[in-house]
This record gives C-alpha cells, structure tokens and sequence, in this order.
C-alpha cells in the first residue's frame, strides 16, 4: 500500500475514498494532471523558441512558438478548472458518504448512548470535522495526486532543455520539499488542539446559548461571559499556532522559486548556455513552483484530515444496537400482542421479569431514577438489554423494521422530535398512511391543539425547531395527536402528562381508551395511575409491587406510600 493510500484512507470503518465511483473521478484528475504537464512542457520549449529568435534576430516573429504559448497558457487553465471542480465534487461525495454513515450509525446506538454525548460535540462531527474531510479529498487527495505527476513532468522538460540548468533547480527545490516534509508533520499537534478547543468552545455555546436569558435571571452572566472568553483565547491561541505552521509551509515555495532562479541564472553564465535555455528553464521553474504551492496546503488539510478521522473512527467504533442479522417474513399483527420482559437487565434495571397482555393499560411508577424510562426504551427498542429478552409478540422491538415500527409503535418520549417544517408534518411524522386533513383537525381538537393550528396559519403553518413556537403543553398536545393518529399495537408514553394543564389526566385517558393498544404510561400522576388497568411499581431498578390500583393504592405496599404524600399534598 503506497503512502498516500495509508495517509488517505487508513480505517476501514469510514467510507473508502476511492470507493462509491470516486475512483473514476480522482483518476480523471490524474488524466488533467497529465495534461497540464504536457501544455507546460509545450509552453517552456515555446518559451525558448521565442528566445532564439530574439537572439537570432530574425525579421519574422515567432508566430507558432507564441500561439504555442498562448495556447498552453489556455489549456493549463482549463485544465485546473476541470480539475478543481473534479476535485470539489470528489469531496463533497466523500464528505457526504461519510455524514450518512454517521447519522445512521448514530440511529443504531442506544437512546442513553446519544444522550450522554453533548450536542455541541455531535456538532462537530457533522460541521467542522466533515469540512476538514471534505478539504482534505478535494484540496488534499486531489492536489497531492496532480502535485505528483506535475513535478516530475516539469522536471523532465527541464532536463530535456538543460540538464545543467535542471540540475541547479533540482538542488533548492529537493532541499526545499524536504524542509516542508520535516516541518508538515509538526502541524498535527496543533491542528489536534485547535480541533479539540473548537470542539470544547462549541459544546459550551450549544449548551448555553439556549439559556442565555436564564443565565441572566441567575446572575451568571458575567461568570459565563468570563468562562466563554476564556476558551475563546484559548482557541484564539491554538488558530494563531496552526497558523504559524501553515504560513511557514508556504513561505518555502517562494523561497524555492528565489533559489532556483538564481541556481538557473547562475549556471547558465557559468556554464555558457543559451539566454534561450535559461529563458526556457525559469518558464519550467516558473510552472514547478505552483505544484509546491499545492504540496503545502496538503501537509496543512492532512493534520487536519487525521485530527477529524480521528473522531469520527471514534464515533464509527461505539457499540451499536445488535440488529438480528435476519428478519424472517412474518405477517404484522392485527391486533394488539403481549409484551414480555423475561429476565432483562439494561442500565439500572437488574432481572425485570414482567407481562404486558394484549390490550392491558399499564402505569409505571417509581422514584427518579428507578429505571422506568429504561423499561420504555426497551420496549421501543431504543436499547437493548445487556441480557434477557424483551419480545412483543414473535417480534424482539431492536429488531423492527422501519415498517413494522411504524404500523406497531408509538412513543410520546421525553424529547420526541419534532422537525423545522409544516404543522401537518409534525403531526403526522411517524404515521404510516397520512390521514386527510379533515381527521387531522378532528383529532387535534380532541387533544387541544387547534388554537396553536389556527394561530400559526393552519396545516401549512410552520412550527420551528423542537417546537420552539409552540408552548411546552401545546408541544405535549401535538405529541399526543401524533400517537393517537398512528393508531398502534404498543403506545408507550413518558410522562404525558408533563406541562398539561388540569385536563391532562382526561387527554390521557381520552387517547389510551380510545386505542386498543397494549399502553405503558409512566407517570407520577396519582389520576393518571388511578385510570389504568395495573400498576408496576419500580423501585431500585426491579419491578417490585404489580397489581391494580384499587388493591396497591389502598394497601400497604411501596405504591400507597409512594402516593401518599400526593394524596396529602
């Protein structure tokens, strides 16, 4: 394996760069390549013929050897247009090759998994960690390909013109590619810390921003504002040292360019070659030194390329949701199914042994913490147990299909998307048959939310980012129409009733009883538990106490205490 192939494609994890159909197109940045190296030996020996006849003192100007130059000046041109839109496209193809096997590999993790990581961080995987994969292929890949066939191309032009005068300009240009491949790698230290206080600095902004006028409220902005200038130095510091490094990189091209005129020019007066070779060479020289120009941005976009390989091979390596390999056919089911946790743990949770019967409304009830959200994820196969087995029906809910979890499932969870776009597309993400407007409408009047509709403009009005536009109940009420829309086998709710108003038992009941979904509700909600068929009560990570809530809210048991200071309050 050559060294680029090891500098540009190192893990198997992200995507090959020449993989997908990208081969074709770097080759065809070789092909131009090839072709501005051929125009420019064209352009030195027209460059020299100009000379001659100068020297010469021919009557006749030299009208080929100038159409020859104006014609290779074109072509070298349109050649590097070519090329760089090659290149461009290249990159872009990489980069998002790269950003859509992160955003899937991001939907195989564990719900907790995602949760753990910081926005900002996940941020940058897919902002400034895909731009410098991006610069690297196009900027990097590409130019480091063309650099390598232009420089020795150039140089035979110049050997064939002079091998004297080739010999002077080999001497600065060979010292002068070694200095750059002595100080490149200098470049990686710096391009890792500018990264990481990049990614630091983000993190904190994401986190904060949000918050801004809170922050205030708790007298916190001028700590904050101290902490954000802090790391804004910092990385000012980490910009200004990779800085430093890059401009030193191509300061040595025009230091290169200075010498090997000089060598040139000294040679030839020693020598006694021609003013025509000597014009023929500093042409060549002159076409030798963008290539250089090129080798030093490659050094700089490959520190950078492996600081964001780096942390995207790291986000590739984290463990995924074990998908079965094979998902026999099996006919979805038309009625709800019995839902089964046999023996599970997952995080907190610790040997769960439980029966949901089809049909059966259930509230989940336990202190913070206990692990009643761990039970919902696994039942909405967003985690997977660390042993045991959840099964609904024949079907292990990680296993689902995209199909089968939208005709079977629906969770109203505590961060349940809701997209930038359209009304009717946030009610209806999720819903395997868009139902017409009109039962669009009658549902959300059921579930309070027709004033925000009528507010916004109708189905066709926008809703922000996370429902930024719509109050925190207005935001519950559409997550509820949403899952009473999808008409599933499993309903499965986090504390529906969170930010609703007094009504919020009755919408809650309202959307359980309606369906004949098999529902998990957790709730702290002394009217929602009462309104349920059965109650688990959670406690430390096991489910301690089942039963219905007459016989658990009147008896002695961890529920009736649980309750009980409710009941008080």
């Amino acid at each position: 394996m050559t060294w680029f192939s090891r500098c540009g494609q190192r893990r198997s994890r992200l995507p090959r760069i020449f993989g997908e159909g990208r081969k074709i197109s770097i080759m065809l940045v070789a092909v131009l390549a090839l072709g501005q190296g051929a125009a420019a030996g064209v352009a030195a020996f027209a460059t020299r013929d100009v000379f001659t006849a100068f020297r010469e003192n021919e009557l006749h100007l030299p009208t080929l050897a100038l159409t020859l130059i104006i014609m290779a000046g074109i072509a070298i041109a349109a050649l590097r247009v070519g090329e760089r839109l090659i290149a461009e496209r290249v990159g872009q193809d990489y980069a998002a090759s790269l950003r859509l096997k992160l955003f899937k590999h991001l939907s195989r993790m564990s719900a907790r998994s995602v949760s753990e990581r910081r926005k900002g961080a996940l941020a940058m995987r897919f902002v400034g960690d895909l731009a410098s994969v991006r610069g690297w292929v196009s900027l990097g890949v590409a130019r480091l390909i063309s650099a390598c066939i232009l420089l020795p191309v150039s140089g035979c032009v110049l050997y064939f013109l002079n091998p004297k005068l080739a010999m002077a300009a080999a001497v600065p240009i060979g010292l002068g590619l070694l200095a750059m491949m002595l100080i490149g790698p200098r470049l990686g230290p710096a391009h890792k810390r500018l990264r990481a206080r990049r990614a630091r600095l983000a993190a904190d902004m994401s986190e904060r921003v949000p918050h801004a006028p809170e922050l205030r409220l708790l007298g916190r902005s001028e700590i904050e504002t101290t902490h954000l200038r802090r790391r804004t130095e910092k990385l000012v510091a980490s910009a200004l040292e990779r800085a430093r490094g890059a401009a030193l990189l191509t300061a040595i091209p025009d230091i290169i360019s200075g010498l090997a005129a000089a060598g040139v020019f000294w040679t030839a007066l020693r020598s006694g070659a021609s003013g025509a070779d000597a014009a023929g060479a500093m042409a060549a020289v002159g076409l030798l030194i963008q290539p250089i120009r090129d080798l030093a941005g490659v050094w700089d976009r490959h520190r950078a390329w492996i600081a964001a390989r780096d942390k995207c091979d790291a986000m590739l390596s984290a463990p995924k949701l074990n998908l079965p390999s094979e998902r026999p056919a099996k006919p979805l089911p038309s009625a709800p199914c019995v839902l089964r946790f046999a023996d599970v743990s997952a995080g907190v949770l610790d040997g769960v042994n439980a029966t949901a019967k089809p049909g059966q409304k259930i509230a989940i009830v336990g202190g913070n913490g206990a692990g009643k959200s761990t039970i919902l994820g696994l039942a909405a196969g967003l985690e997977q147990p660390d042993s045991g087995t959840v099964m609904f029906g024949d079907r292990n809910p990680v296993g689902m299909s995209a199909k089968e979890r939208r005709r079977l499932l629906a969770l109203v969870g505590k961060h349940s998307p809701i997209l930038a776009g359209s009304l009717r597309r946030a009610l209806t993400m999720g819903v395997t048959d868009r139902p017409a407007d009109a039962k669009i409408l009658k549902m959300a009047e059921v579930f309070g939310v027709r004033e925000a509709i009528d507010r916004l403009g109708g189905l066709d009005g926008k809703v922000s980012e996370a429902g930024r536009n719509l109050s925190a109940g207005e935001v519950r009420r559409l997550l509820l129409t949403r899952a009473a829309l999808s008409a599933p086998k499993l309903l499965l709710l986090d504390e529906p009733d969170d930010a609703l108003d007094t009504d919020g038992p009755d919408l809650i009941d309202s959307l359980v009883r309606q369906s004949e979904a098999t529902a998990l509700v957790i709730t702290h909600n002394l009217a929602v538990a009462r309104r349920m068929d059965l109650i688990w009560f959670v406690e430390d990570g096991r489910i301690v106490e089942v039963g219905s809530p007459a016989e658990l809210l009147t008896g002695e048991g961890p529920t009736n205490r649980f309750f009980t200071p409710r009941r008080v309050a």
